[in-house]
Formats: structure tokens, C-alpha cells, sequence
């Protein structure tokens, strides 16, 4: 089986604050700012017990990406050679796993990519944790951010074929939009509650003991928004012992074939050239 390099995908999603610092004022920043200042920047952070350290590459040099490494430092026990006795020794190193983002605002904007390294930690624990210290060590956040996996929409129409008329419960849970369009009465409907109730998330829920619909227009536009497009996720209950649906555990994920050639340059250093596969846009 050719070995492949796995990069689990987010949205990045961000809230205009109401209250503004004297900064923003004399200074605005647009959502790809904003991003760019987080991402560009190193962040040292500590994450269950940990000590994580992020740093990225010169912007100008990867543009119009951001392309970085979050590591860890760790402590492997080896072996001297042979004639030695195969003595066992402590050799201190960092792992690193590869981090890649688009801040830009489009269709598809605003999305992260972080390789899954097993020596560094799973990327849908790591993301979070990562934007909360970006965001710490900013004199002033003009944006409320938040980050969600980007999940497999189909494998809740999946659930959702294999219990049909039986789905008792389905709850959604979203990020206001602030980019996807507004041209369709979704978006305009939660841009509502933005701009009039100042809410950043939004909750759904639709029960009924008997059975709900789970196959109407509207919850299938709301599971696409919550999962494919990763503004929020989306759990479901059906009748039946544990027969529960998370998004959370549908995350999306592209491969990147591991290059075995010794003269094929590092994958820090190709990222920002191949970004459109490690972001999941090119397939090919």
C-alpha cells in the first residue's frame, strides 16, 4: 500500500465584534488580515500537558497561502551500535506536522489544513487549541473566531437511509455566516440573527418520538452548510439502542502520496505549491 500524507480540513469562521478596540478603529482589518496576522506569527502553547510550538513560513514566499509546521517536542529511547552493547540512550527531537491555510474570502475560503502526525496530536484537538493561543497573544481581536472540521455530508444521508422514518431527533448547531453569500433565505434568515441578536451560534433542534422528516429541503440544506461548508456540526438519534450520529466523527480528510524520491524536496517546502490538493480542491 503506497504510504500517503493525511491533512484533516476546517473552516475558520469569524465574527465581527461589536465592541472595538481604539486599534481596530485606526487600524481595520479585513478577515484575510485578521487570519494572517494569527497564522504568521509563532504561538507557543501548552495542550494537555503538553508544550506545542507553531511557526510558519515567510507569507510573502508561499502567497497567497500561509504554510507553517506545529510540533512537539519528544524524547525516544535508542540504542548505541553493536560493538558498544546496544546501550540504551535518550535522544531529545521535535516532531512536526505541515499547516496550511487559504485566508482569502471566496466559496471556499478561509479553510485550514493540518497534517496528521501521531508523534504531534490529532489535528480536530490541536485547531482549536491553536486559534484560542493565536488569539491570546494578539494585543486586540476585532473578530470572534472559531474553527470546525469540514465533514462527509453523506455520511449522515447514510444514517439517515438506513433509519428511515425512524429518525427521532436531529440538532444542529451553526456558526452565523460571514462570507457564504447571502443570497438565499438561509443565510439571510442567520444573518438576522446576527446583526439583530448578536449571536455567533445558532442551535436547531427538530424532535419527535413518532419520526421526523429527515429528508426535506431544508434540514438537507442545513446538514450541507453545518458539515460540507464546516460552519457548525450536526448530531442525530434514531430509534434503536445506540444508534446515534455524530459529525464530528465524519471528518474530511486529503491524502498527499508520500515521495520516496531522496532528491524530492521536503513537504514544508512544496506546500504551498500543491495547496489546492492538501486543501481538498484537486482531487487529481
Amino acid at each position: 500500500m503506497k504510504k500517503e500524507h493525511r491533512f484533516d480540513l476546517f473552516r475558520l469562521s469569524l465574527r465581527q465584534r461589536k465592541q472595538i478596540d481604539i486599534l481596530d478603529a485606526l487600524e481595520p482589518k479585513s478577515r484575510e488580515e485578521w487570519i494572517l496576522a494569527l497564522f504568521s506569527r509563532e504561538t507557543r502553547f501548552r495542550h494537555h500537558g503538553t508544550d506545542f510550538v507553531y511557526v510558519a513560513l515567510d507569507p510573502k514566499g508561499t502567497y497567497p497561502y500561509i504554510v507553517g509546521k506545529i510540533g512537539r517536542e519528544v524524547s525516544e529511547i535508542e540504542n548505541t551500535p553493536p560493538e558498544d552493547g546496544y546501550r540504551e540512550v535518550i535522544h531529545d527531537a521535535w516532531k512536526a506536522a505541515v499547516v496550511v491555510v487559504d485566508p482569502r474570502e471566496h466559496g471556499d475560503g478561509q479553510k485550514l489544513a493540518i497534517q496528521y502526525h501521531q508523534d504531534v496530536g490529532t489535528p480536530s484537538t490541536l485547531a482549536p487549541r491553536l486559534l484560542q493561543a493565536m488569539e491570546e497573544q494578539q494585543d486586540w481581536r476585532p473578530y470572534l473566531s472559531s474553527v470546525h472540521p469540514i465533514t462527509n455530508t453523506e455520511a449522515f444521508w447514510d444514517f439517515v437511509r438506513r433509519n428511515k422514518g425512524k429518525v427521532t431527533y436531529i440538532r444542529f448547531e451553526l456558526e452565523v455566516p460571514n462570507m457564504f453569500g447571502g443570497d438565499d433565505e438561509y443565510d439571510k434568515e442567520m444573518q438576522a440573527y446576527r446583526d439583530e441578536e448578536n449571536a455567533q451560534k445558532i442551535a436547531i433542534e427538530v424532535k419527535n418520538p413518532d419520526g421526523v422528516d429527515a429528508e426535506t429541503e431544508r434540514v438537507r440544506f442545513t446538514a450541507e452548510k453545518a458539515m460540507g461548508q464546516g460552519t457548525g456540526n450536526v448530531k442525530a438519534r434514531a430509534v434503536g439502542k445506540r444508534n446515534n450520529f455524530s459529525s464530528q466523527n465524519q471528518q474530511e480528510s486529503a491524502r498527499i502520496p508520500v515521495e520516496t524520491n531522496r532528491s524530492q524536496r521536503p513537504l514544508i517546502e512544496r506546500a504551498a505549491e500543491i495547496a489546492d490538493r492538501i486543501l481538498g480542491r484537486d482531487k487529481d
